[in-house]
């Protein structure tokens, strides 16, 4: 072989369980900070490092409150002696990574800066060659398809499927794909890499221990990628390590002694750790040889400008979360039990449905599980598109949602969400529906209750006691797509039939003054009357309190809590 362009890891004497680590050591972590702590003064790059180059900027001031004066400090470009070298790590960095192998179980581990793209490249770099059969799950994320297409290897994909017809989330046929690998070893042709999505975003776990066992014992020298992104901290909780990759593999050397695959398993820590964004770790089981081509790909395709900040978050995530991992994830997993039997017992929440995990997910022929960490949750009972649910989530109220597939919004209750967090999002979630509710109801065909006014230019729809008809209200979604506001204002004092029945009889609308918002959505108070008297239905007045409510940035749904607030008073 030719000589290394990189070392590899030293490998890690793996503890009995993890977590019983007594020296509690960051040893890339303290590295980094104090070389931080250091006024040092550099010829070589990075002008910003310990805010330098903006000391008497004009800007100063916004980067010191975007990043802070420990993160200026913290990005250093040294490397070598001074610090240790990214690609040959000798010191603190190399200590770091052996220590993250331990924990995780790996027999060698390698720290990125670039993000889990990044490390499944180099993953499949380093397991692949030219013209080698490689067996892909589709449901792999476009960072496998993007290397596999550019490594020249035949690829193969194995379908996917749709969980049910009340569940939008799809993941890998397994079964098919365990069919696929067994035929091709069976015609002679067997293939020599098998890429697998482990947890995927929106909740699906894989029956790892059943699917690589299978693998091995078809093919023992096949290798292995795990796209584990979403999962890297469920090693670290009893409940959820049995179906991790690396426990797994653990399981299957144990049991046999001569288990022979080569496994790469990539994690952003980033996603479940607390690591800075782009932290991934790249777990490797395998021979020197399989380390070694790991390094050289790792070379080939990592930045050589790696960020020491970052790389020094993954290591305090590692010792946290063999500290501390269990008890968060503990309560991440108590905390999404309370958020599904809230949704699923409480009257105010009966809009919001969730989907899993009881009911889902349930036949283990299809060896996929949900993952209990997040709930997927179906909001079509609002009469929202769930990006118009997930826009109000953050504009509104500061919670952000990330992941729509439909008309449900998935929630990941990492381990960053405590107590309050949930029930500022169960606050939220009983707002939205006080609101949503009401102007759904409004927008039933029959005779209607409810102006119905559309911003711009704010002529009513219907008013109370017209007629809601399908044409109608396809002409209200025309209109919301075309970035209308849809104002629903409900009578307050005559029923609908009532309304019908004075409509057919004198061709007029009574209705009240008071019930126009346009002072009661602005920050000016106002006395109600108990008085109504009949009046013309004015369309001026109610484009005046389509613009007062537009001119005070309220939203429909205040407006409509307010009409509502209205009826309830």
């Amino acid at each position: 072989m030719t000589a290394s362009t990189s070392s590899t890891p030293e490998p890690a004497a793996l503890p009995a369980r993890p977590g019983a680590y007594p020296d509690g050591r960051t040893p890339l972590a303290d590295a980094v900070l104090a070389v931080a702590r250091r006024d040092i003064a550099t010829f070589h790059a990075l002008p910003l490092s310990h805010g330098r180059s903006i000391r008497d900027s004009h800007m100063r001031e916004t980067y010191e409150a975007l990043f802070g004066v420990a993160q200026l400090a913290a990005d250093v470009s040294y490397s070598g002696t001074m610090l240790d070298s990214f690609f040959r790590p000798r010191g603190p960095l190399r200590e770091a990574q052996r220590l993250a192998a331990r924990s995780f179980g790996a027999d060698a581990t390698f720290f990125l800066s670039a993000g889990t793209s990044t490390a499944n490249r180099v993953a499949l770099t380093a397991l692949t060659q030219p013209g080698s059969r490689v067996l892909a799950d589709r449901s792999c994320h476009q960072s496998v398809h993007f290397a596999l297409n550019s490594l020249g290897v035949e690829v193969a994909y194995a379908p996917m499927q749709r969980c049910c017809d009340g569940c939008p989330r799809t993941y890998a046929d397994l079964p098919r794909l365990l069919e696929m690998f067994r035929a091709a070893a069976a015609e002679g042709r067997p293939f020599d890499t098998v890429v697998l999505s482990a947890v995927s975003y929106d909740g699906v776990r894989y029956d790892l221990p059943t699917v690589l066992t299978e693998l091995a014992s078809v093919h023992p020298t096949v290798s292995v990628l795990v796209d584990e992104a979403w999962g890297a901290a469920h090693r670290f909780h009893p409940r959820l390590r049995p179906l991790t990759a690396l426990h797994a593999v653990e399981t299957l050397r144990a049991a046999d002694p001569r288990f022979a695959l080569n496994v790469a398993v990539t994690h952003s820590a980033h996603k479940s750790m607390s690591a800075l964004r782009q932290g991934s770790y790249l777990h490797l089981i395998g021979d020197g040889e399989a380390q070694e081509r790991t390094a050289q790909a790792l070379f080939q395709h990592h930045t050589t400008s790696p960020s020491w900040p970052v790389l020094a978050s993954l290591d305090l995530a590692r010792l946290q979360a063999e500290t501390e991992g269990e008890a968060l994830l503990g309560r991440s997993l108590g905390l999404a039990s309370t958020l599904r039997v809230e949704l699923a017992t409480d009257p105010r929440l009966s809009a919001y449905r969730p989907l899993g995990p009881d009911g889902h997910l349930t036949d283990a022929a299809q060896l996929v599980s949900d993952d209990p960490t997040r709930v997927l949750v179906d909001i079509s009972a609002l009469g929202i598109t769930a990006a118009d649910f997930r826009r109000m989530l953050f504009d509104e109220y500061a919670l952000y949602v990330a992941r729509e597939s439909g008309d449900a919004v998935l929630f990941h209750i990492h381990i960053g969400v405590d107590e309050a967090t949930l029930l500022r999002l169960l606050d939220a979630l009983r707002t939205i529906q006080r609101t949503y509710r009401s102007a759904s109801a409004a927008l039933a065909t029959g005779t209607s209750e409810h102006f119905i006014i559309a911003y711009p230019p704010g002529i009513p729809i219907t008013v109370p006691g017209e007629k809601l008809c399908e044409r109608t209200l396809s002409q209200i979604d025309e209109l919301r797509s075309s970035g209308c506001e849809i104002y629903t204002l409900r009578n307050p004092t005559v029923s609908a039939r009532e309304l019908a029945v004075q409509a057919a009889v004198t061709g007029s609308v009574p209705t009240t003054v008071d019930h126009l918002p346009a002072r009661a959505s602005t920050s000016e108070s106002r006395t109600s009357t108990s008085e109504s008297r009949p009046v013309e239905c004015r369309t001026e007045q109610l484009a005046g309190a389509a613009a007062a409510v537009s001119a005070a940035g309220t939203t429909a749904a205040t407006v409509t809590a307010a009409a509502t607030a209205v009826v309830t008073s």
